[in-house]
């Protein structure tokens, strides 16, 4: 759906009034495109306005209602960022097929949302020479130079940054437990891989939840996997990738995997996780019902597994731990620090004046008030804080405002966005802080294979599968390792050569 705009009813505030409203030092908004990007440069911005800058994008919706282009939240955005803005949203279930659609066309708005970046018509259309390099522009904003190194490397495509981010915290995974079960059976929260294990038979054999029934699940898991990823680095294992004698190597060849695929078969010997996980779409949906304990994936689950779980049980409740101590000690999975970015045309950004304009644009919204805007809404009209707590309003029309939550698909940085919610939320933060200080990041991950681009799917099919069928007991030591061989003879060794010669040559400069 595209969001189209009708005669404006707000009027544009003086450059003065409008400055003294601004964070950090921003400046007002800029009349030409050449004064918005002076602006952005930090430059002085005295000079009388002449008009905005006519901005377009093309960005996902996962609401049925687009954002109200008369609304307060869509005018302080094109205030504050000196735009005259129209927003294309494409509900996310088709966003992918739109977008492939839209770049070969070649008719682009100013930005584009692109979510992944390694895919082979993206990295194609950026060799062409059809994006803007944004690399050497970042230093020149007060925000967007503030963007962190470890995600603009993850994005990066052949050495160089083409987009700007919407920020993400790096490590997110970690575990969560039926705080009540624990209590109920006087256990402690685990600390390490073993005492999660001793957790989760107490969980299966000591009826934690006191009904006097033997129907408690130990560990949720699921057909994809949703713990794998953070166990694994737990057990010691490098996540995805790892470099060894200066060579990639993907993460099935570290022996921390067959040590983990040992361990959740010993899980699964035991009937310490569903039995079923290999066909289970959501094993969420286990821990929300209040059949399992435990469930490890984005610790952002927490809070609505806790509301979930009071349904059931009204004394239950959920905590969390970040992550557990393994053979290599403390260890979280770190992910790319990023979820999607903006990419800018040079067939609809034909200048280096009209690009500045829409950095300006992307600067500005990172701004504190406009961060917390964004994400949370308006302060008395979206929200109200009652008590402290965040209350969300039930006024159709105001929540259109912000598209149900869509305002939130803008945001570049969310560093000084203020959390709200129950004290869970606020643990979950804190969780996602200390992990941060143990990633371990996937080394080859700013890098393309093309090889993974073209079969990436099918060859991690083969190890997904020898992985269920080694965990059920289907696969020996004997199969797994011609399983891995398979891989290899399919295309994996050559992914490995790959990902070496672009890992090598770029630490050679």
């Amino acid at each position: 759906m595209t969001t189209t705009k009708g005669a404006k009813r707000f009027t544009r505030l003086a450059t003065a009034a409008l400055s003294a409203a601004l964070v950090l030092g921003t400046l007002a908004g800029c009349g030409s495109v050449n004064r918005a990007a002076e602006n952005a440069a930090g430059t002085d911005g005295a000079a009388a306005p002449a008009g905005p800058y006519k901005m377009s994008m093309m960005l996902t919706s996962y609401n049925p209602e687009p954002m109200d282009p008369e609304g307060e939240i869509y005018q302080k955005l094109e205030e504050r960022t000196n735009t005259d803005l129209k927003i294309t949203w494409v509900p996310s279930t088709t966003y992918s097929d739109k977008l492939s659609a839209t770049i070969a066309s070649g008719e682009m708005p100013s930005a584009v949302l692109v979510l992944d970046q390694k895919l082979p018509y993206i990295v194609n259309s950026v060799r062409s020479g059809m994006f803007w390099e944004l690399g050497p522009y970042l230093k020149d904003y007060p925000n967007l130079s503030r963007m962190n190194e470890v995600a603009l490397n993850a994005i990066s495509i052949d050495g160089k940054v083409y987009g700007i981010y919407r920020a993400r915290d790096l490590a997110r995974d970690g575990l969560m437990l039926r705080k009540d079960w624990l209590e109920n059976l006087g256990l402690q929260e685990p600390k390490t891989v073993d005492e999660f294990y001793k957790v989760l038979q107490a969980f299966v054999k000591d009826d934690p939840d006191k009904n006097g029934k033997a129907d408690t699940i130990g560990l949720a898991e699921q057909q994809v996997a949703a713990g794998w990823r953070a166990m694994l680095t737990w057990m010691g294992g490098p996540a995805d990738w790892e470099i060894k004698d200066g060579k990639a190597s993907p993460a099935h060849l570290n022996p921390a995997f067959l040590e983990t695929m040992k361990f959740y078969k010993k899980l699964y010997d035991e009937k310490l996780i569903n039995l079923d996980f290999a066909v289970v779409k959501d094993g969420k949906q286990m821990i929300n019902a209040g059949k399992a304990g435990a469930w490890i994936a984005n610790l952002n689950d927490a809070n609505g597994i806790d509301e979930s779980v009071q349904k059931v049980t009204p004394t239950g409740s959920i905590t969390m731990v970040n992550a557990l101590e393994g053979p290599e000690g403390l260890r979280s999975p770190g992910g790319s620090g990023s979820y999607g970015l903006f990419m800018i045309p040079k067939t609809s950004v034909k200048t280096e004046e009209e690009l500045k304009a829409v950095l300006n644009f992307f600067d500005k919204v990172s701004d504190e008030d406009m961060q917390n805007m964004l994400v949370n809404g308006l302060e008395g009209r979206q929200f109200t804080l009652e008590s402290g707590n965040y209350v969300k309003t039930a006024d159709p029309k105001l929540l259109a405002e912000y598209g149900m939550g869509d305002s939130s698909q803008l945001a570049v940085l969310r560093d000084k966005v203020v959390t709200y919610g129950k004290p869970l939320v606020h643990l979950r933060d804190e969780m996602w802080k200390k992990n941060a200080e143990i990633a371990v990041v996937n080394p080859v991950q700013p890098f393309i294979s093309d090889t993974y681009s073209e079969r990436g799917s099918e060859l991690s099919k083969i190890i997904d599968d020898a992985r269920v069928r080694f965990i059920m007991g289907d696969l020996d030591e004997n199969g797994w390792n011609q399983a891995v061989a398979k891989w290899e003879q399919d295309g994996g060794a050559k992914v490995i050569e790959e990902y070496t010669e672009a890992y090598n040559n770029a630490n050679a400069k």
